[in-house]
C-alpha cells in the first residue's frame, strides 16, 4: 500500500476517533478557535485497530502527518493524537 493512501486512512481515522472522543464539544459544531485547550487524546493503537493496519506503519503515518493534520505527544512508547489541525489552518 502507498505511503499517501496509509497518510489518508491514518488522517481519517485520527480525525473521526479524536471528534468522537471529546466529551465537552463537538468540533464539527465549534470553531477550532474555541476548542479547549486540553482535549482526549486517542492512541496509536486505537487508530491501527481501527483501519486495520499494522501498529509500526500507523506510527510512521502519524509521524508524518504531525503538524500537517494532527498534532501528537509521546509517553511511555505511546503515541497520541492530541488534536486534530483544522482544515483552515494555513501551513
Amino acid at each position: 500500500m502507498a505511503e499517501n493512501t496509509i497518510d489518508d486512512m491514518v488522517a481519517e481515522s485520527a480525525l473521526q476517533l479524536w471528534s468522537a472522543a471529546q466529551t465537552d464539544f463537538d468540533p464539527f459544531e465549534v470553531p477550532s478557535e474555541e476548542w479547549p485547550a486540553t482535549t482526549v487524546p486517542v492512541r496509536d493503537a486505537d487508530i491501527a485497530v481501527d483501519t486495520r493496519l499494522d501498529e509500526d506503519d500507523v506510527r510512521a503515518a502519524l509521524e508524518r502527518l504531525d503538524g500537517v493534520k494532527v498534532v501528537l505527544g509521546r509517553e511511555a512508547g505511546t503515541v497520541s493524537v492530541l488534536r486534530v489541525v483544522p482544515e483552515d489552518t494555513p501551513l
